[in-house]
C-alpha cells in the first residue's frame, strides 16, 4: 500500500514539473514573426536587415568637380614680313589700287577682291601682321588708304582658308589710325588701333 503511495506521489510530481517547461514548438511560436527574407519581400524600394523592411541609406552627394577648360592644341605663329610679302602673300601695284596676291591652283588670286567692296579704290595696301594657325589656315592683319585723308588707314582682318582658297571671315577694326597692334597668345589674337578692340580666336574672325 505504501508503495502505491510512492508511485503515485511520484507521478504527480513528474505532471506538475513537466508543466513548467516550455514545448519545443511554443518556444518558437513566442517568437517574433520575421516581416521579410529578402529585399523582394518589402513594398517600394525598402530593403531587408534583420528581418525588417526598412528605408534605404540614401548615398553622400558629392559635388561635381568642374574640368578644366583644354589647353588649345593649335596656336597663331606670326609670320615673318618682308617688304611687300608675308609667307605666301605678295603686294602688287595695279592700274588702280593694289593686291594682296595668293598662288591659287587657278593661278594668282586678288584677296582684296574678297575683303573689300571696290579694289581699285585700295590706294596702298600694307601687309601689317599675318598669323599661320594650324596647317591651311592664315590670319591677315591689311591696311588699306581707301578713305584718303578722312581716314588714313583703313585696316582689317580676316581669315584664309588654303584649302578652299578663300577669305571664309573678315572684320573691320575699329579706328582710323595707321598704327595697328596685335597680340597673339596662344589661340586668342587681339587687334586693335585707337577704337575697340578685335579679338579672333582659333584661326576665324567671328
Amino acid at each position: 500500500m505504501k508503495t502505491l503511495a510512492l508511485i503515485s506521489l511520484l507521478t504527480i510530481a513528474s505532471a506538475i514539473a513537466g508543466c513548467d517547461k516550455p514545448k519545443e514548438g511554443e518556444a518558437q511560436t513566442n517568437q517574433p514573426p520575421a516581416m521579410c527574407a529578402k529585399d523582394i519581400d518589402c513594398k517600394g524600394d525598402r530593403i531587408c536587415e534583420s528581418g525588417q523592411c526598412i528605408a534605404p541609406t540614401p548615398p553622400a552627394t558629392v559635388a561635381p568637380v568642374p574640368a578644366a577648360p583644354a589647353a588649345p592644341s593649335v596656336a597663331y605663329e606670326a609670320v615673318l614680313i618682308s617688304d611687300d610679302s608675308a609667307g605666301p602673300f605678295t603686294t602688287a601695284y595695279m592700274d588702280l589700287g593694289t593686291a594682296l596676291n595668293y598662288q591659287s591652283r587657278a593661278g594668282v588670286a586678288n584677296l582684296m577682291e574678297q575683303v573689300v567692296e571696290d579694289p581699285e579704290a585700295t590706294g596702298y595696301v600694307k601687309i601689317e601682321k599675318v598669323y599661320a594657325f594650324g596647317p591651311g589656315r592664315y590670319v591677315l592683319i591689311v591696311s588699306t588708304g581707301e578713305s584718303g585723308n578722312s581716314c588714313p588707314a583703313m585696316t582689317y582682318v580676316f581669315s584664309y582658308d588654303t584649302a578652299g582658297e578663300v577669305v571664309d571671315s573678315k572684320a573691320l577694326i575699329d579706328g582710323c589710325s595707321e598704327t595697328v597692334e596685335a597680340f597673339a597668345e596662344g589661340n586668342k589674337l587681339s587687334i586693335k588701333k585707337e577704337g575697340a578692340t578685335t579679338v579672333v580666336f582659333n584661326g576665324k574672325v567671328d
